[in-house]
């Protein structure tokens, strides 16, 4: 019997959102499903009553790609379009007509939160006149100079979208920018975390001349071991293998330790929202996935007055080869969550792809397409419902609180939260093959129990005094009344 105490006295982080990124395939699969699928997309994705419940959506403004890097992007999939085709060229509002239909249906379904993210800046704005660097570029493809013009672009974006009634609440100008991007295959730009500093400064200060609303996110580094001091990530990088790059210095400039050397500026943080935020690649293995997370909260700490947000993961590498409709992913996935959420105190918690078409474990909900425009079927992944065991039932604003008996990494996982309504709300993931009795205690149990397995879809579940059975292999969550 696995007791689960929940502590509704001794509150933890504040959730913002759930969410996940229209990149990519959003605008393909836009031009390619007739419309009715295309909404039921967006109800899988968005609906808090038959879909996952995401809150947020990110919306990539892309670098044009799909016009200036046709062979340079090999993957037709990872090319995006651009708002502007040149620096004199009027702005083309009809671009993108996927992601913002999905914006609009994000809307329409509830969803409290969108972002604007960009990769790359405009190709015209590069040094190397692509969307990706080259070993060419020095520390980053935008030249130095060109920030006010990459600024005004991005301004521009965001003041169209207020004038059509919908905000972005977040504009995330920086994309892992500890990466080289001088292989990728799509679209990418590296920043020093000089780099990284000169841009942010410039466009806070068109938004503020702008009066435009939305705040900066930063800095979307690729990997947590960026964030910390590097005397406290040394003992972990010696344990983990290719680890070596996380010492951040690269192309003549610094890439790690980017909160002491960024975030804890004070007139950086005057600049940009109180959020760090980062991605959870490469630090989910077995044995470093608690140790990382807790460095990351320590780090936070340290500094003082900010939160975390985790703003992107899917599943790469080999075991990210492959669709994979079923709970194997969806257990891995879920298990970072709880990691993320428990551990690092995240207070958002984003996919990457919201909508994928290829053979890779990087979507919730995956298309038959190809670059013809041939459309076939559309299918939900029980990633998606992984997601939805959270979403769907905890609302921005939600509080996590304290829990004892959950395990860290793997077997019975568990979290508590204060939901908005004031209730409490139970998520658990069982990675084991056994099932697991479990008792909740510290809360009335007289609400609802929903489980995910591989034959279950977020099937309501019967609970008598608190106690029940998670099957193997599976996820629950327990909405108190």
């Amino acid at each position: 019997m696995h007791n689960l105490t929940v502590h509704l006295e001794k509150p933890r982080q504040t959730l913002d959102n759930f969410g996940a990124s229209a990149c990519w395939w959003v605008d393909y699969v836009y031009k390619a499903f007739p419309a009715s699928v295309f909404e039921d997309i967006a109800r899988l994705l968005f609906d808090r009553e038959t879909g996952a419940g995401l809150s947020c959506l990110r919306f990539n403004i892309g670098a044009g790609s799909s016009w200036y890097d046709t062979e340079y992007i090999e993957n037709w999939n990872m090319r995006a379009e651009c708002f502007q085709h040149g620096p004199n060229a009027p702005y083309d509002w009809n671009v993108h007509g996927g992601q913002q239909k999905l914006l609009q249906l994000a809307k329409r379904h509830g969803a409290e939160r969108t972002i604007a993210f960009t990769n790359s800046p405009p190709a015209f704005l590069t040094a190397n006149g692509h969307t990706r660097c080259d070993d060419t570029t020095g520390t980053t493809n935008l030249p130095y100079g060109a920030e006010p013009a990459f600024a005004r672009f991005l301004a521009d974006v965001l003041a169209h979208f207020e004038e059509l009634g919908l905000p972005f609440d977040y504009i995330s100008p920086i994309n892992e920018p500890q990466v080289p991007w001088n292989t990728a295959k799509q679209e990418g730009c590296r920043y020093s975390n000089e780099d990284t500093i000169r841009l942010t400064l410039v466009l806070a200060k068109e938004l503020k001349e702008r009066g435009l609303s939305a705040r900066i996110l930063a800095n979307e580094c690729n990997n947590l071991l960026s964030l910390p001091d590097i005397e406290t990530v040394e003992p972990l990088l010696a344990g983990i293998p290719g680890m070596d790059r996380y010492r951040g210095w690269q192309f003549g400039g610094k890439y790690c330790e980017v909160v002491r050397d960024y975030f804890d500026l004070p007139f950086v943080r005057e600049a940009i929202a109180p959020i760090v935020a980062a991605h959870s690649y490469d630090t989910v293995d077995p044995g470093i996935l608690a140790p990382v997370r807790g460095l990351v909260k320590g780090t936070i700490e340290k500094y003082g007055g900010l939160a975390y947000w985790m703003s992107e993961y899917c599943v790469l590498g080999d075991f990210g080869a492959g669709r994979d409709l079923g709970m194997d992913t969806a257990l891995h996935v879920a298990a970072i969550m709880h990691a993320d959420l428990s551990v690092a105190d995240a207070e958002a918690w984003q996919w990457w792809l919201a909508v994928a078409g290829g053979d890779w474990k990087d979507g919730l909900i995956y298309v038959d397409l190809d670059e013809a425009g041939n459309a076939g079927g559309v299918y939900p992944s029980k990633t998606l419902w992984a997601m939805a065991h959270y979403a769907r039932f905890l609302r921005p604003g939600s509080r996590r609180v304290e829990l004892d008996g959950s395990d860290v990494e793997a077997g019975l996982l568990a979290t508590a939260w204060i939901n908005t309504d004031g209730n409490p709300v139970v998520v658990l993931v069982n990675t084991t093959t056994e099932e697991k009795a479990v008792t909740l205690s510290g809360i009335t149990a007289s609400g609802q129990l929903y489980v995910t397995d591989s034959d279950k879809t977020l099937e309501p579940q019967t609970m008598k005094d608190g106690a029940f059975v998670m099957p193997g292999r599976s996820m629950a969550t327990y909405v108190g009344a």
